[in-house]
């Protein structure tokens, strides 16, 4: 059978995926039929996974029994504190595991929980706690210092973990957690509020986006079939390299859908472990990848080719690695090679989604995304997808244009912006995404670029992605950005600003290699290289809003 006729029989009537028409805000959906009712139903189920580790952040270990015992007194805290269901409660901190016990009490408590980006300056702290009315924050000492004078200090905890802790206003989170009662969940409905994530801004001020109890769970339960769909066409796989248990390296921020959903959900469901680290260094991430037996490396690809060039990776060993995700960006075309160099029965993965779809849209993983790795996979049984020209009309399969979808984990709106969410939908509850893509006969997903991005060359349209992955295929191309500049002549032209790792690797060279697999208008006018890697965003992304901002400026310095 072909994909879809597979996926058509596992979501089919009495199987374990079924899919369903649910309503929903006035509308009928596609649903997963036997998906948990929430957010809060998973997080009590993770509950079974008793004494198996859960949470491994340097030389801090809980079990998943140790995480809920945390998680249960913080919550009896912020019941015996005045605490109501509804109430927005916001996170700012690094990565560590008093951000996950916040997060599932407060869920637990009935709240809107407000990841905000830890990586932001005072101004970007409190435009998400104003923006979104938080009235609780849990942040780090680092967060705390940079909010605390114009916060109140009796519903602020702080989770010291810096010298002088002591000089900061606020209650240490330790003492919320010493001796307090025992909580109960708040019993939560399906289509209860209970979470509100911040878009990265990178097109304007950031956006917070409502997402209900029922949506994470549909999204959950997508995941999920995500690996049925890979097994059931190459059958199951066994741990390797002495892994006794899947075991996930968490190396994007909790804030941002990716990290949160797939880095802490995902495994909280399937009973796996998380191990946390501080920051991105790729020599620690293998060292881990090593000690603790790490069987899933997923990541945005410019940290998973960092983690897989690493000059002394063979010094490691790494042979429990077996499943190798890549998301949040156009996968690079010599991606897939560099994993199965690297890696043993690699079983690769990718996927398309927005933070508005809760990562809904497009997935595949092993065998089925080894025959087409330049795809973003399979579209979702519960996600419709269409395409539109700049008049709106849809296209047929096949053409390009600009992804449109419509589904149960799509967001209700942005808070507290109807202008915005009158851009971005349509009557009949389709939503614009802003990226530009086509799908194929066997319903592949794929991405050329995002409508902002288009290069228009004397009169040509240019997909910046196409180029970025013609570079990609050239020995010595490490990380790689194509974007336009203003021309008089032809009103745009081509920059592509490339870290690379061969020095002996220069314009011409370039020049040479692209006109094999490029036409002559989509190879760049102008190409800066530099010997470091690109910036990157609070996502791990290449930062290719900056690094225009930053190649424009230097043209008039």
């Amino acid at each position: 059978m072909g994909i879809k006729e597979i996926i058509a029989e596992l979501t089919g009537a009495d199987q374990f995926f079924e899919v369903e028409q649910r309503e929903y805000n006035g509308r009928s959906y596609k649903a997963f039929k036997h998906a948990s009712t929430g957010l809060t139903e998973i997080i009590q189920n993770g509950r079974g996974h008793g004494d198996a580790d859960f949470l491994i952040a340097g030389d801090q270990r809980l079990t998943f029994n140790g995480f809920y015992a945390q998680v249960d007194r913080f919550l009896g805290y912020l019941q015996s504190h005045g605490f109501e269901p509804g109430e927005r409660f916001a996170i700012a901190m690094r990565n560590q595991p008093e951000w996950l016990v916040a997060y599932a009490a407060a869920t637990l408590a009935g709240a809107i929980v407000v990841p905000i980006n830890s990586w932001g300056q005072r101004d970007e702290l409190l435009f998400a706690l104003e923006d979104s009315g938080a009235t609780w924050l849990v942040c780090d000492d680092r967060r705390g210092r940079a909010v605390e004078d114009v916060l109140p200090t009796e519903r602020r905890f702080i989770s010291y973990d810096e010298l002088h802790a002591e000089t900061v206003r606020g209650i240490p989170l330790a003492v919320a957690l010493d001796g307090a009662a025992l909580g109960q969940p708040h019993p939560a409905d399906f289509d209860d509020d209970c979470l509100l994530l911040y878009t990265s801004g990178s097109t304007g001020a950031p956006k917070g986006v409502l997402h209900a109890q029922h949506a994470i769970a549909q999204a959950m339960f997508n995941m999920m079939f995500t690996g049925m769909l890979a097994m059931t066409v190459e059958g199951a796989r066994e741990l390797q390299g002495g892994a006794t248990q899947e075991k996930t390296l968490l190396t994007v921020p909790l804030f941002h859908g990716t990290g949160l959903l797939g880095s802490f959900v995902l495994p909280l469901m399937m009973g796996s472990g998380v191990v946390m680290m501080r920051k991105w260094d790729a020599q620690e991430a293998l060292r881990l990848i090593e000690r603790e037996r790490i069987t899933l490396f997923s990541s945005v690809p410019s940290l998973v080719k960092d983690l897989l060039t690493q000059p002394n990776i063979e010094d490691f060993d790494i042979e429990c690695l077996q499943r190798v995700s890549s998301g949040g960006a156009a996968m690079p075309s010599d991606l897939p090679a560099l994993v199965a160099s690297r890696v043993t029965n690699p079983s690769n993965s990718c996927g398309y989604g927005m933070t508005e779809t809760l990562a809904v849209g497009s997935q595949a993983s092993g065998a089925v995304f080894d025959p087409k790795p330049s795809s973003s996979g399979v579209k979702s049984p519960i996600m419709d997808l269409r395409f539109v020209d700049q008049s709106g009309t849809v296209l047929s399969p096949g053409e390009v244009g600009e992804i449109e979808m419509r589904g149960i984990t799509v967001t209700p709106g942005y808070w507290g912006k109807p202008e915005a969410n009158a851009k971005i939908f349509s009557g009949d509850g389709w939503m614009k995404s802003g990226d530009l893509g086509y799908i194929d006969e066997d319903n592949y997903l794929y991405i050329t670029g995002r409508i902002k991005e288009i290069v228009i060359r004397g009169g040509e349209n240019i997909y910046p992605g196409d180029t970025e992955q013609a570079c990609y295929q050239v020995d010595g191309v490490q990380e790689c950005v194509v974007f336009g500049v203003p021309d008089e002549k032809l009103g745009e032209e081509l920059v592509a600003v490339i870290y690379r790792i061969d020095v002996a690797l220069d314009e011409a060279a370039l020049r040479a290699a692209l006109a094999d697999k490029l036409a002559a208008y989509k190879i760049p006018k102008f190409i800066e290289f530099r010997d470091v890697p690109l910036p990157r965003g609070a996502t791990e992304k290449l930062d290719k809003r900056g690094i225009r901002d930053q190649y424009l400026v230097s043209l008039t310095v």
